[in-house]
Order: structure tokens, then C-alpha cells, then sequence
């Protein structure tokens, strides 16, 4: 693909060379299958063919030129924007798809037509055969459905392509920023969580006499206490991110605010205790007294995490002091 589309004419920048050759060939192949067929009933219709619709009886080449001509209309007609790659890609799909289903339904119809008004055998002949259309109509619908979403747009140059080919200049102008990410889990010791399950055991298990439902509700509690400070603290050249029990984002501090960042031995106690905190402009996310990374913001907040030693600590502090005040784009 070429980036700055230099190799491109201005009419051609715009369109999917792929999808637009599908979205003319197919419909053109599938009147052409309509006259084919026409031209094999067309000794059992010697006084003409009536529009699906009605009106008067068409001499059989102007019914087939009718027949062709509204399959490529709205084959051609519509599939071709689906070809336009300024479009979004779900709209593409989408006019695709439909493209599809609607001349596919179209050759239906005038091929019931056909089928229904040469009377085939002891048949009375009627305007349009109902079966043949109801299950055209079928295979037309599951057809459009099937390339709406198996259909792959041309990749196109866009925003995030710009971010990264940024990235790639910056990592070349700096090899170390390559490097500039970290991921570890984080959860309470091992000697916490025995105690907070005892707490809850101990008395419960008293209290289950009563009603074994406070038993049940008291070690939930405990498990949803221990998982409220389980996580995953992920830094990269963008932000540091913390996510609760892997998947739940809590915490996300872009780098690009970052005054500064240092790595040292806490007390849980001293920053709101354990789990998510938010106080005066300042959020923590700890597992455990002990080793963390305290960062100090621009705008006067600070944010603090908690690391599994301060050998990790020292290594998220460096990486965020290396990507501090940086955006991702900076080079």
C-alpha cells in the first residue's frame, strides 16, 4: 500500500479496485445467467411474458433486457459504493451485502416469472411461480448476509497507522524506547489472605446455626475483598494502566502527564489502605505495604502502585521518567 498514495490517480485513491470489479462483474454474470435461462422456456411463451408486476405481455428479448438491466442496476449500483473506500468498513459491508441480496432476488423474481408463466406441464400458468420465488428469496438473503460478513475491506491508510509509523521513527531515533513496557500482577500476601478468609470462616461457620445463607454471604464478601486488590499493572510508551483482576480497567495514568516518578517502601496505611483509593486528587491501587511507585503529576496529583519488590519498582520508575511529559507521537 502506498502511503502517501503518490502512485494513485486522484479518481482511484478513493476506491477498492477489488470490490469494485466484484460489485460490476457479478451482476453482469448474473444477467447474463437470466437470458440464458430465458432463451431455454422461451418456446413455451409464444404470446409473450407479463412484468413480475403486471402490465401487458413483453415480446421475450424486451422482458430478458428488463430482467438484466434491474440486476445490474441495483447490483452495480449499489455495490459500487460499497467499493468507495471513504466510506466506514461496516457501511461497506453492509452495501455489499445488500448489493447481493438484491440482485439476487431480482434474478428470482424474473425467473419465477419465467418458470410460472410457461405453465410447466399440467400446471395452470400464473404470473410469477411462488415457490421458485420463495426459495430464491431465501438463498438471496443468506447470500447477502454471508458477504456482508466474510467481506474484507482494503486496509487504508488512517490515524493509527500515523501513530505508529511515529512509534517506529521513535524507536529507531531511540532503540531503549523499545523497551519502555512492563506488566506484573499484584495481590495481597499470602498470610492476609489467610486472615481475611479466617475472619470470615470463623464467624460464620458460628453464625451458620442460624441460617447457613451467612456463612455463604461471609465468605463472598471476603473473596470479593481479596479481589478488589488483585491486579495487573501494565506501563507502555502511552500510560500505566491498572486493571482489576486483569480485565476491569481502574487506574490509567498516560505518561505523557508524568512529572516524575519514584520507586520506595510504603505503608498501605499512609495512602487510604488497601485496593482502590481516591483522595484530594490522588489515587492508589496497592496489594501490601511495601515496595511501590509514587508518581507526581503535572497538575499536582499523585498515583500510587503497588510492585511485587523495588528491583520491579526501580525498573517502572525509570520507564516512566524516561516517557515523561512524552505523548506516544513525540519523537
Amino acid at each position: 500500500m502506498d502511503i502517501d498514495g503518490s502512485h494513485d490517480s486522484a479518481g482511484q485513491r478513493h476506491i477498492d479496485t477489488r470490490a469494485l470489479r466484484f460489485a460490476l462483474i457479478f451482476p453482469v454474470l448474473l444477467a447474463v445467467a437470466l437470458v440464458a435461462g430465458g432463451l431455454l422456456v422461451g418456446g413455451q411463451l409464444p404470446h409473450g411474458v407479463l412484468l413480475p408486476w403486471g402490465g401487458s405481455a413483453l415480446t421475450l428479448p424486451v422482458f430478458l433486457a428488463v430482467g438484466a438491466g434491474t440486476i445490474i442496476v441495483l447490483g452495480a449500483g449499489i455495490g459500487c459504493f460499497g467499493a468507495r473506500t471513504t466510506l466506514p468498513r461496516t457501511l461497506r459491508r453492509v452495501l455489499l451485502g445488500l448489493a447481493m441480496a438484491l440482485q439476487l432476488a431480482a434474478c428470482t423474481l424474473f425467473a419465477a416469472a419465467l418458470l410460472g408463466q410457461a405453465g410447466q406441464g399440467v400446471l395452470p400458468a400464473v404470473r410469477v411461480d411462488g415457490y421458485v420465488m420463495l426459495m430464491g428469496s431465501g438463498l438471496a438473503a443468506a447470500m447477502g448476509v454471508v458477504l456482508a460478513l466474510t467481506f474484507k475491506p482494503d486496509e487504508q491508510w488512517t490515524s493509527s497507522d500515523d501513530a505508529a509509523l511515529a512509534q517506529m521513527l521513535d524507536e529507531e531515533a531511540d532503540p531503549t524506547a523499545a523497551n519502555d513496557q512492563l506488566a506484573y500482577f499484584i495481590h495481597p500476601r499470602s498470610s492476609v489472605i489467610l486472615m481475611i478468609l479466617l475472619a470470615a470462616v470463623l464467624p460464620g461457620a458460628l453464625l451458620a446455626l442460624i441460617s447457613p445463607w451467612i456463612l455463604l454471604g461471609l465468605v463472598v464478601v471476603a473473596l470479593v475483598t481479596i479481589a478488589m486488590a488483585c491486579a495487573v499493572v501494565a506501563v507502555d510508551r502511552q500510560q500505566l494502566t491498572v486493571k482489576a483482576l486483569g480485565f476491569a480497567t481502574v487506574l490509567a495514568a498516560p505518561c505523557e502527564d508524568t512529572m516524575a516518578a519514584v520507586s520506595l517502601e510504603i505503608s498501605a496505611r499512609d495512602y487510604g489502605g488497601w485496593g482502590l483509593r481516591r483522595q484530594s486528587g490522588s489515587v492508589s491501587y496497592l496489594a501490601y505495604s511495601g515496595a511501590a511507585v509514587v508518581i507526581r503529576q503535572n497538575d499536582g496529583g499523585r498515583v500510587t502502585v503497588s510492585a511485587p519488590n523495588l528491583d520491579v519498582a526501580d525498573a517502572l520508575s525509570e520507564i516512566l521518567n524516561r516517557r515523561a511529559g512524552k505523548s506516544p507521537q513525540q519523537h
